[in-house]
């Protein structure tokens, strides 16, 4: 069977294909963009929610502040300027224990004590962490005040590790390190030309094993219950034992009390110091002239 086509015939055939084509190239190109539209709002909706979550952090990071703050060694009238105005202007404070406890009565801020003594902790290192976060989260300007300086054997530097890894800002206001109150107080210089030309700052802490810095003078904090160990260990590290030791009892309190002596004497030492104690090992001890030929009539008496 032949069939025949004319000429008309066959340009509407043409004319078929070509619309068939069209139709089929619209709707493959309406699939691609529905497909793509869909696409698309998956990631604007990924990136709304990205966006919000950056957000929430922005808002959590600007809730509130913690300053880590430096009362000094313990007179108010050392605390800095900027220290003294931020517990002016604190919703709380967090304080340490060997502070003014009348000085702070005077502010209006809420006032927790987190002091740790020698065998009594009224609260662990993570739980002060902890309510420092928690103060700050809600909106509240925070100082924590602390004796001395924030970041010599003061837990400073763990405390702002904790704020900044959960997104809490947090600033540094320095104080006066009780060894610098020490040499200020007492008028012996830590470190002096042709004497001493280096200073190293030590834990005394009963706990740790003592530690001997090649240094031209040493102090020791927190070693009260320590010191005969201490002195030891500092001859055995080839230190003359004739060397002189000062010891320096809360330093720039109304009560401060300061002895001279030296290693080999402090070994056989049997007086019950008191704390806070302070321990400066070093020939600069011995610029103030305060020895006589009896060394332990001197340690038995405040100068």
């Amino acid at each position: 069977m032949t069939t025949t086509y004319s000429a008309s015939g066959s340009r509407l055939i043409t004319t078929i294909g070509r619309l068939s084509k069209i139709v089929k190239n619209t709707l493959t190109f309406f699939f691609l963009f529905q497909k793509g539209t869909t696409g698309l709002q998956r990631e604007t909706s990924v990136l709304t929610t990205a966006n919000e979550g950056h957000e929430e952090l922005s808002e959590t990071a600007s809730s509130g502040k913690v300053w880590l703050v430096g009362f000094g060694p313990g007179d108010p009238e050392l605390l800095t300027i900027k220290g003294y105005n931020l517990i002016k202007t604190a919703d709380i404070i967090f304080y340490d224990d060997l502070l003014n406890k009348e000085f702070l009565l005077r502010f209006r801020a809420e006032k927790v004590y987190v002091g740790k003594r020698k065998g009594n902790h009224s609260i662990e290192q993570a739980e002060i962490n902890k309510l420092l976060y928690e103060a700050a989260s809600v909106g509240k300007t925070v100082v924590r005040l602390k004796g001395g300086d924030p970041m010599i054997f003061a837990h400073g530097g763990e405390e702002i590790e904790y704020l900044r890894h959960r997104h809490i800002e947090v600033g540094v206001v320095p104080g006066i390190t009780a060894a610098l109150a020490a040499a200020a107080f007492t008028q012996i210089p830590l470190t002096y030309r042709g004497t001493a030309s280096s200073v190293s700052f030590i834990t005394g802490h009963a706990n740790r094993e003592i530690q001997v810095p090649k240094s031209g003078t040493l102090v020791y904090y927190m070693g009260a219950s320590n010191l005969q160990t201490i002195a030891k260990v500092v001859i055995n590290k080839g230190w003359p034992e004739n060397t002189p030791v000062l010891l320096v009892y809360n330093v720039s309190g109304s009560d401060q009390e300061e002895y001279y002596t030296t290693l080999t004497d402090v070994i056989t030492l049997t007086l019950n110091l008191k704390t806070p104690l302070i321990i400066v090992i070093g020939e600069v001890v011995g610029l103030k002239h305060k020895y006589t030929e009896n060394n332990m009539e001197l340690i038995y008496g405040v100068v």
